[in-house]
């Protein structure tokens, strides 16, 4: 018997799940030094969309150095030790109304996963800083690739090999920069920018291209009502 195919919505994470204080920044500072001997605050990096192996990137391109991947895995893992510790101590905020969207889509049966530029262990720990972690089984992440649409694609490869029977035409993409806009365009599926994140407005999200922008998740019927039609 054939699957039935499944609605799949995409989400970022920071800014448009939840806030983690800069715990990001300050954990990628802290792993970075403890495997380079060197503290660098990365006041040439900005992380508002970005992903954490394009930041290692322009870190090595920054200060002229060579990590083999042993070393960038090493600094990952750091990483997530740094910031398993900052979020015990403070854990994330989620962003209003997001809760009770997740809880939506995931009793209407929609497949649920990330596009995020963390790494998947970072990723987890934020999520689950706030309890969202269990509404997501699978996804693409920041160890993996740069470039944000290669991780979009990686996370569609993600859900196909759990078992979500993708529908072509009923994939979405909600996030809160316009670089999460691009990767969903690159994708060619429609986005819901959300200018959740303090750092771009609606406006800013319109005009990167995003199918539906919204300032925030207040009008939860209406967000439903446009995923449904979207998601045909």
């Amino acid at each position: 018997m054939a699957k039935k195919k499944q609605p799949t919505v995409l989400f970022d994470i920071d800014g448009t799940l939840l806030d983690t204080h800069g715990f990001g920044r300050e954990a990628f500072i802290r792993g970075l030094a403890h495997v380079t001997g060197e503290r660098d605050e990365l006041a040439y990096v900005s992380f508002a969309g970005n992903t954490d192996r394009n930041v290692l990137d322009q870190v090595m391109a920054h200060r002229n150095l060579r990590l083999a991947e042993a070393d960038v895995r090493r600094i990952f893992a750091r990483i997530a030790e740094e910031l398993r510790e900052l979020l015990r101590a403070n854990p994330g905020k989620e962003i209003a109304g997001a809760r009770r969207l997740l809880k939506h889509l995931a009793a209407e049966g929609t497949a649920l996963g990330l596009v995020t530029g963390n790494i998947r262990a970072c990723a987890y720990l934020k999520l689950g800083s706030v309890g969202f972690d269990g509404y997501f089984g699978f996804g693409g992440f920041g160890d993996e690739h740069a470039d944000r649409a290669q991780i979009a694609r990686s996370a569609l490869a993600a859900a196909q090999a759990a078992g979500v029977a993708v529908a072509e035409g009923a994939v979405c993409l909600v996030g809160d920069t316009p670089f999460d806009v691009a990767a969903g365009r690159a994708l060619g599926i429609p986005v819901i920018g959300v200018a959740t994140g303090g750092r771009f407005g609606v406006e800013d999200l319109r005009k990167a291209g995003a199918t539906l922008t919204v300032a925030d998740y207040s009008d939860l019927e209406g967000l439903l009502d446009w995923l449904g039609e979207a998601l045909k």
